[in-house]
């Protein structure tokens, strides 16, 4: 059974019941007012002649007069305090006993109205007129509660169709870019701020991002077999070189040491992409402190710094954080050993960790020649590397794969120019997973 029958048919239950017993409502409270007002009547027509009989202290006389004050086919007795009849007008249906009050006896309804003298007013009308009344109503509300059932199911209908048909244009595109693998199609968004409008536009924006990320990986594969066929191609050819003609142990020795620099420079790519792949899962979070991790980080790069005669100055605060530390360590190592690569020998890189308000940062400057503005978005994709870096060795994955740590927990890298001259790497994660 399609959702939209059973929508309707919720619905038309739904509204069974609450027919129902409006129905019943509308027939009890249009049953009690009939009678209220027929005993209102009954009441005022006796109220008045017992305020007659005070006026006149004698039997009434014109009985044309009198009648025509009285609403509809009402009888009226007057009796003394014997129960003798002193004035009638119109001819009893019933006969009852003189007591005050209401009663109702063979569908007339009858009202005896005390006098101050013992006497008694009795008015008497037929129930009938109020009886077809209640009977019209009643026929009515049979007849007309299946019209309305009918004609509300047809609506809820035609609602439930409308309202559910985003839902089969969201389903009818899934299945047709399941089928075909076209995800560059999208949902016609519904107006309004609705549920169905939120789902139409957040179907688009989830088909947008899977377009973005599949473009993304398709490019990243790109570079990366282009990156990795290189090196490759240098083994193989350094390889075959040296197998050409025999040569001395030292040739073959400097062949090795080329083989075993570039294997080593492979590797390095492969770990990286290794490592970047396991940023698309969820960061298993442990305590640790960014300002312990940024000092393993510059002790493990002390020889490059030796090697670039660069000073490294550690301004470290305590930085208590929620994170992987293997990969934050990876993140922090990397821009450490950019600024060491990328800056002038014997130059200065500033290392530092802070709590600031609400981001745990971690930071990292150089003082060399920095990166154009317009190059910055650019040396955060894969294998992108910025000009004059010819001779300095790496694959340009660093900065791409701190950006792609800093997401995975939940942050983001930012570059831009450092108050020093050179490059300023800053590392910002969100407090909401800070200690």
């Amino acid at each position: 059974m399609s959702l939209r029958l059973r929508l309707t048919l919720y619905y038309g239950l739904l509204l069974v019941a609450f027919l129902l017993l409006s129905g019943l409502l509308l027939y009890g409270v249009f049953h009690t007012a009939l009678h209220q007002t027929l005993d209102q009547s009954l009441q005022e027509t006796a109220t008045i002649t017992a305020a007659e009989l005070q006026i006149q202290s004698t039997p009434l006389g014109d009985s044309s007069a009198l009648q025509s004050r009285f609403p509809g086919a009402t009888v009226l007795t007057v009796y003394d305090a014997e129960g003798n009849p002193l004035f009638r007008l119109g001819r009893p249906w019933v006969q009852v006993e003189l007591k005050s009050g209401f009663m109702t006896v063979q569908q007339t309804r009858i009202y005896n109205h005390p006098l101050s003298n013992g006497g008694i007013v009795q008015v008497m009308r037929s129930q009938e007129e109020a009886l077809q009344t209640l009977d019209r109503t009643q026929q009515t509300l049979l007849w007309g509660l299946p019209v309305l059932l009918v004609v509300a199911l047809g609506v809820g209908y035609v609602l439930a169709d409308r309202s559910l048909r985003p839902v089969d244009q969201v389903t009818r595109l899934a299945a047709q870019i399941a089928a075909s693998g076209r995800y560059g199609r999208r949902v016609p968004e519904s107006p309004g701020t609705d549920e169905m409008a939120r789902l139409t536009q957040t179907f688009n924006a989830m088909l947008s991002r899977l377009e973005r990320t599949i473009e993304r990986e398709r490019a990243f594969a790109l570079a990366a077999a282009h990156e990795l066929r290189t090196p490759l191609s240098l083994l193989q050819g350094r390889a075959s070189l040296s197998l050409e003609k025999p040569r001395t142990p030292e040739q073959y020795r400097e062949a090795l040491v080329q083989i075993g620099r570039t294997a080593e420079d492979l590797a390095q790519v492969i770990e990286a992409l290794l490592l970047l792949a396991r940023t698309h899962q969820p960061v298993e979070r442990q305590p640790v402190d960014l300002d312990l991790l940024a000092l393993e980080a510059q002790e493990s790069l002390e020889a490059l710094a030796k090697e670039k005669q660069a000073r490294v100055l550690l301004e470290l605060e305590p930085t208590p954080y929620h994170g992987q530390p293997l990969t934050l360590r990876t993140a922090i190592g990397n821009l450490l050993s950019n600024a060491l690569k990328y800056g002038p020998v014997g130059g200065r890189v500033w290392l530092r960790t802070r709590q600031e308000g609400p981001l745990a940062v971690v930071e990292v400057a150089d003082e060399g020649p920095g990166i154009p503005p317009e190059q910055l978005e650019r040396l955060m994709q894969p294998f992108q590397r910025g000009t004059a870096t010819q001779g300095v060795r790496g694959a340009g994955l660093g900065l791409t794969l701190v950006t792609a740590i800093a997401e995975q927990h939940g942050g983001r890298l930012v570059l831009q120019k450092a108050r020093e001259g050179g490059l300023l790497a800053r590392l910002e994660l969100p407090a909401a997973e800070a200690l």
